[in-house]
């Protein structure tokens, strides 16, 4: 590794065929990374969607439920987040150092501790489904419609932690399009299935909130099938050797544990900080839970840029510091986080305008689309703030500064997040939209603080 902001001679290292890490084709290679990361991440949201959608119209109880339990399900993905971080962020460091067979390595021990956390946090979550719910707030048929979406939704949590990590390291290693294809079948797999058990179709039984949680279990094994057997011939440089693909390796293990660890950290402290933030609102009644979750599910879609360039970004700085060449990791940042503005600004636009009809889609109750209209044209004014944070974050993991963006991503929602909700919806009476107030503030911190970060330029002269 090479002092901060010493560009050495180093030869291009091909991200996929095609695609260079130099100076002349920047612009391309951060676009051609991202859009794929992109395409994946919105036919995500949108079967998040028509889950939503579906779901909804069993009445606002099950809308409320399957939304906390949702909250519920996220909280063990902590672990999954800290194993991807840490694989990815060692796996492209490798790849930018021209080392296939130890990026290779990276890749089985994050499938295999990926595969433990997996069945460990899937057991875990079905023992406790009722009293969890409970936890956050939820009675009556809430309750057991949200315990019930758990326990069919937890078989998939284990196959979701690899394949997760899996795709991570593919993304790492720069293909990002297949992990596109295999994420498309995945929501294909969960929109169908969900859609025939929702409701009960042909032959099929009406399971209600239950079918919703079984798309997700039958997507989660899908998509492991194929993402392994993409993996197992070798794609991008890296290869699953299954005759090793039980066997640890301590040195690697210990790489991607250094900067997994930080990450997984700030991920289950941001999961706990929500679980907090959920509970303030759900306080406010049903109404307001469900209004809350059709923002929830339209604000994944509107994340979606963000996140696609933050992976471009993680994948660029990874490889551009393992090829030797800081200088070109910074442009490639900036390069993403401007792509990402000019998105996530035409997004907000459109949600500020036309969040009433947006919410109608989903739920036909006037209480529900009135509150809805107004979440998103409070959220609409955090999404600039959500372009620079993510993929400078994004970037910052890439280099393996995870503990800093662990420090800013999980102290901010403790101290504005879940402190200004409590304050502007509960003791001023502002409220659903004055809990909203409070993620609007976190996110410009967040932006602030990563920004300042990246600027200092630290990040260039650490050792993955």
């Amino acid at each position: 590794m090479t002092a901060a902001g010493a560009d050495v001679e180093a030869p291009s290292v091909p991200v996929r065929a095609g695609l260079l890490l130099d100076e002349d084709r920047l612009n391309r290679s951060v676009f051609t990374l991202a859009w794929p990361v992109l395409v994946q991440q919105v036919a995500l949201s949108l079967v998040q969607l028509v889950d939503t959608f579906l779901v909804g119209h069993l009445g606002t109880d099950a809308l409320a439920g399957v939304g906390l339990a949702t909250f519920i399900q996220w909280t063990p993905q902590a672990g999954v987040f800290a194993l991807t971080a840490g694989a990815t962020a060692v796996l492209a460091r490798d790849i930018g150092a021209a080392k296939p067979e130890q990026a290779s390595v990276a890749l089985r021990m994050g499938l295999l501790l990926s595969l433990i956390w997996g069945v460990v946090t899937a057991l875990g979550v079905f023992a406790v489904a009722g009293p969890s719910m409970g936890v956050m707030g939820a009675t009556g048929q809430a309750l057991d419609l949200g315990a019930t979406w758990l326990r069919w939704a937890t078989p998939g949590l284990a196959a979701n932690a690899v394949l997760f990590v899996a795709i991570g390291c593919l993304q790492g290693a720069g293909d990002t399009r297949t992990p596109m294809l295999v994420m498309l079948c995945v929501n294909v797999v969960n929109a169908i299935v969900a859609f025939v058990y929702i409701n009960g179709s042909w032959f099929f039984p009406r399971l209600g909130v239950a079918g919703s949680g079984l798309g997700f279990s039958a997507s989660q094994v899908v998509g492991l099938g194929i993402i392994l057997a993409v993996l197992t011939p070798g794609r991008a440089g890296v290869r699953l050797h299954w005759p090793t693909a039980f066997t640890f390796d301590g040195p690697v293990t210990r790489r991607v544990l250094k900067v997994g660890l930080p990450a997984g950290i700030e991920n289950l402290q941001f999961q706990f900080a929500m679980l907090a933030y959920t509970r303030v609102i759900a306080s406010l009644g049903d109404v307001a839970l469900a209004a809350h979750n059709v923002a929830l599910r339209v604000q994944g879609l509107a994340f979606m840029p963000g996140q696609a360039f933050a992976q471009s970004a993680t994948a660029m700085t990874g490889q551009a510091l393992g090829a030797g060449k800081p200088k070109l990791a910074e442009r490639a940042a900036f390069i993403a986080a401007r792509y990402a503005l000019a998105i996530l600004c035409v997004v907000a636009v459109t949600l500020a305008l036309f969040g009433g009809p947006i919410t109608r889609v989903f739920i036909d109750d006037p209480a529900v689309t009135a509150n809805g209209r107004r979440l998103l044209l409070v959220f609409a004014f955090a999404l600039p703030a959500i372009a620079i944070a993510f993929t400078l974050a994004g970037a910052l993991r890439g280099a393996g500064d995870t503990r800093t963006v662990m420090y800013i991503f999980a102290l901010s929602p403790w101290l504005l997040r879940v402190p200004v909700a409590y304050c502007c919806a509960i003791l001023l009476g502002w409220g659903v939209e004055g809990a909203w107030l409070g993620a609007v503030l976190d996110m410009w911190v967040r932006a602030l603080l990563t920004g300042l970060r990246f600027r200092r330029g630290r990040w260039k002269a650490i050792y993955v």
